[in-house]
């Protein structure tokens, strides 16, 4: 037997090669023992040394971390964080995510502390994430019905020719009958039954709808078959050309029935008003293809936990008119300060009901925010467009004028000597805030303190304050909410329930009855009064001295004139150069009334003005009274006639004796009514 002596042994040299692979695998074979090893201990020698460097780098850097902790004193760290947290490992963006603290940036700039502590609150209040996904679905859903409308519309083109071919739905797109079709006969965006356009329908252009063509076709298909389409009494039968005359009566009849309600309200003695129809009202804007966007969107963008969709073809993404990257502050600090004064559920029902709508104020673009079908908005955008362009005129209760009122003080024509710079505008029951913004509008400088009870509305106002008014305009509105009471300023604090209602926000008061209320969309709100002297110490700016006398005093608020005007000091009441707005003892129910010697003395205060002397009927009961004389803009310098309310109210005072009796003008021995801690009127 031959014995081999392994150290007279040359190990195997593989054959050369010049791969980093097999230099290595050359140097294994070189060393002592491993070139003993077979090919699967080889591997594992190899796998537990790699996971010998990685644990021995994960140690080293941990270590590293502990000592660079604040202690140390090295580094530019957060001090919130502290060195338990570090040892974790996490950084400190995922640290203070877990602890509610995640940062916020708008593009390059972050939010600055108090602005991201808000924007992640109106996050987490709003659910903006689940907010978001549900926009998305909705968008998806209008994608998905557009894409059918137009496929639908191709086939009618096919079926009929070429008449039009948009899709019976919403969106058509070419078009017969799509309502944002493009095309011809019936669409709402294109040309015929809509809004103008160039197209052959009905009413585009000014042109009648000629589909003559197209009947003709079918009824000479109809008597290619053998069929007579017409026979002098209707149609014979023939299923497709009675259904297509059918479908086209059914489109006109729907039309003209729409058409006609879109004139006025219907129902004011046929006083319609045809250059400012209800048509005129309630428009969202921007149309955004269908998608609706509220007022929750809105703050849910402001705080970046919401994007809008974008859209897919050449029509414009959805978005809303409020430029959110301009008021984004104004936003973030406005949901701070409501979030003080109402509560969650108050204020995620309100943002829910609030869309956006294109309007007009004398000229005046604005973007308004209210809620869909309120008649309460409506109706103000009519009386403060009063007269406008031809309009009709209206008194401040949304009645049109008669012939005896048309001298009336109303906001676009006020006297110079009670507006501008250094002047004071209170406007008391503001509701969502558009007679102010008409104030900033047209009287520059004017200071205007807002006076809203119903937490719903003053935040609507706000919003709309915030997104239709500059910054400079701003500073001379100051929004308030509160009510005014009935005590004097020694007792600043008590309260009154009120029920506020999306479909009449104008109507906030304290005896709705009962059966008008809707439980679904409807509030009872608890309300903080407050004297009236308080609000304006709180709202009067530092560049008007306090104690500036109130140049104009607009009184809309639904009975509030029996807690205001009685609780003025004398002086102060002889102060205000004017008044306006109306009283309401006739509208309030007999249960709810306040006592008759409060109701007088509020009637011979605000009687002494001119505007309640020429149409409050209350103003009746003080014949005798002298009326501060009407100033007109030409004679604002003039001295002007005293008249007494006998004078200037004339034949409204005829049976006012029958009507004082009916609405117990002089019978009501207290307050008790008045006083009761519920919003709603027995029946």
């Amino acid at each position: 037997m031959v014995q081999i002596n392994r150290s007279n042994m040359r190990p195997r040299i593989r054959g050369a090669g010049s791969s980093p692979l097999r230099k290595l695998q050359s140097y294994v074979d070189g060393l002592p023992y491993l070139s003993q090893l077979s090919p699967a201990d080889r591997l594992l020698v190899a796998t537990g040394s790699v996971l010998l460097v990685v644990v021995t780098f994960a140690y080293v850097f941990l270590i590293s971390g502990i000592f660079s902790s604040p202690l140390s004193g090295g580094g530019n760290v957060d001090p919130r964080l502290s060195n338990e947290l570090r040892r974790t490992g996490l950084s400190e963006e995922a640290l203070l995510r877990r602890g509610g603290g995640k940062r916020i940036s708008i593009g390059p700039k972050p939010l600055d502390a108090e602005e991201n502590a808000i924007a992640l609150e109106i996050i987490s209040t709003l659910n903006c994430d689940a907010l978001q996904d549900e926009l998305e679905r909705e968008w998806h859903a209008i994608l998905d019905k557009k894409k059918a409308d137009a496929e639908y519309s191709a086939s009618l083109q096919q079926k009929y020719g070429g008449g039009g071919g948009g899709g019976f739905g919403n969106y058509g797109g070419g078009n017969d009958f799509g309502d944002y079709g493009g095309g011809n006969d019936f669409g709402n965006g294109g040309d015929g039954f809509g809004n103008g356009g160039d197209g052959g329908g009905l009413y585009g252009d000014g042109r009648i709808d000629d589909f003559a063509a197209q009947f003709a076709s079918e009824r000479d298909a109809a008597d290619g078959d053998g069929n007579n389409a017409y026979n002098g009494e209707g149609f014979d039968g023939n299923k497709k050309l009675d259904d297509f005359v059918n479908r086209r009566r059914l489109l006109i009849d729907d039309f003209a029935h729409d058409d006609i309600n879109g004139f006025g309200n219907g129902n004011n003695n046929n006083n319609f008003d045809y250059n400012y129809g209800s048509n005129y009202y309630n428009n969202p804007e921007p149309a955004n293809q269908g998608l609706k966007i509220t007022a929750r969107h809105l703050f849910c963008i402001a705080a970046e936990g919401l994007s809008l969709p974008k859209s897919t073809d050449s029509s414009p993404d959805p978005s809303t008119h409020c430029d959110v990257n301009e008021v984004r502050d104004e936003l973030l600090y406005l949901w701070s300060s409501a979030r003080s004064q109402m509560t969650e559920d108050v204020i995620e029902k309100t943002l829910k009901l609030a869309t956006e709508h294109m309007e007009n104020l004398r000229g005046n673009e604005v973007h308004l925010w209210y809620p869909n079908g309120d008649q309460g908005a409506e109706g103000m955008l009519r009386v403060l467009n009063s007269a406008y362009e031809g309009r009709q005129t209206y008194n401040f209760d949304n009645e049109p004028a008669e012939f005896g009122h048309d001298d009336l003080y109303r906001f676009h024509d006020l006297p110079s000597k009670f507006v501008g710079e250094g002047k004071l505008f209170v406007d008391v029951g503001s509701a969502l805030g558009f007679t102010s913004m008409l104030i900033n509008y047209l009287y520059p400088g004017t200071t205007i303190v807002s006076i809203e009870p119903a937490s719903p509305s003053w935040l609507i106002q706000s919003i709309n304050f915030r997104c239709n008014l500059s910054r400079d305009q701003l500073q001379y509105i100051h929004p308030i909410l509160a009510g005014v009471g009935t005590k004097h300023h020694d007792d600043n604090d008590s309260m009154m329930k009120m029920v506020w209602r999306p479909s009449m926000t104008t109507a906030t008061r304290t005896w709705t009855p009962r059966k008008d209320f809707d439980f679904a969309k409807d509030m009872e709100l608890v309300v903080h009064l407050r004297t009236l002297r308080a609000i304006l110490a709180e709202a009067t700016p530092d560049d008007l001295p306090l104690g500036t006398p109130i140049s104009v005093l607009n009184m809309d608020c639904e009975g509030c004139e029996y807690n205001l005007i009685p609780s003025m000091h004398e002086t102060s009441f002889n102060s205000i150069g004017v008044i306006l707005g109306r009283t309401n003892w006739g509208y309030i129910p007999v249960i709810k009334k306040p006592s008759s010697e409060r109701a007088r003395d509020t009637h011979k205060r605000v009687c002494a003005h001119y505007n309640f002397a020429k149409r409050c009927k209350e103003c009746c009961d003080f014949p005798s009274l002298s009326v501060k004389p009407r100033l007109h803009g030409a004679t604002e310098g003039a001295m002007a006639e005293d008249k007494t309310v006998a004078e200037v109210a004339g034949s409204m005072c005829d049976n006012f004796d029958q009507w004082a009796k009916d609405s117990k003008l002089r019978d009501i021995p207290d307050d008790y009514g008045w006083n009761e801690m519920s919003a709603f009127a027995s029946e």
